[in-house]
């Protein structure tokens, strides 16, 4: 099974011809517009969102059979989990702070999504968490909840690992392939962008190349095939 997570920066309708050929069973797709679930060709699209040109989606195959969860808590801005036939999934893209102004009852905090759906973290024998978490060990101040040690931990607990990570024998802060050019400017670079699996063993794993992506996105997607 293949994976691929990407905050593609708007316009995912015009962007997908440069995915499709990765031929992935999951996509995780951030920043990306409402669209028919039937509108890509063999797969379901779920999309989550405030605005209609920019918001969560995942592209599921459709032999996976995948239906958001019942568990599904739409204060939780932007978190969109899914069932399948084979692994459960909690698609991310965080907005941290940013979701306040949507009232207060809506939260944008990854520690926040992780705490009101522990036990299906916990009980799911199966399970991919992805997408853009907005957060860096490099940002981490005081003993904030939402701290990226503190969602790492909580994790590492739980049993899932970044399969980056894990694959490239990486310290956390010190990733030598980013995920994130802020601005587009190849000198401010950071790691945000993950896939935490439990239950999967990870066979390649790699991240697109900033020469080749950074004219679709300031994002670099992050691509894992599982077996």
């Amino acid at each position: 099974m293949k994976l691929l997570t990407w905050n593609c920066n708007l316009n995912l309708a015009k962007k997908f011809h440069i995915l499709e050929p990765y031929n992935c069973d999951i996509f995780i797709i951030q920043e990306c517009e409402r669209l028919k679930i039937n509108f890509f060709p063999n797969y379901d699209y779920f999309w989550s969102g405030k605005n209609e040109k920019k918001g969560l989606g995942i592209l599921v195959t459709k032999s996976l059979k995948a239906r958001i969860s019942h568990f599904n808590n739409q204060n939780l801005i932007y978190f969109l989990p899914l069932e399948t036939e084979l692994t459960n999934l909690l698609g991310v893209w965080a907005f941290n702070h940013r979701a306040s102004k949507f009232g207060k009852e809506f939260s944008g905090y990854t520690s926040n999504a992780l705490s009101f759906y522990k036990k299906w973290l916990e009980q799911s024998n199966k399970f991919i968490l992805g997408g853009d978490l907005n957060n860096s060990v490099l940002w981490d101040k005081g003993d904030k909840q939402n701290n990226f040690l503190n969602i790492e931990s909580f994790l590492r607990n739980l049993d899932y690992e970044s399969v980056y990570h894990s694959h490239f024998n990486e310290e956390y802060g010190y990733e030598k392939q980013p995920t994130f050019f802020h601005t587009k400017n190849e000198n401010k670079s950071y790691h945000i962008d993950f896939l935490f699996l439990k239950s999967f063993n990870s066979k390649k794993v790699a991240l697109g190349s900033y020469s080749e992506w950074i004219k679709f996105s300031d994002h670099m997607p992050l691509i894992c095939e599982v077996e």
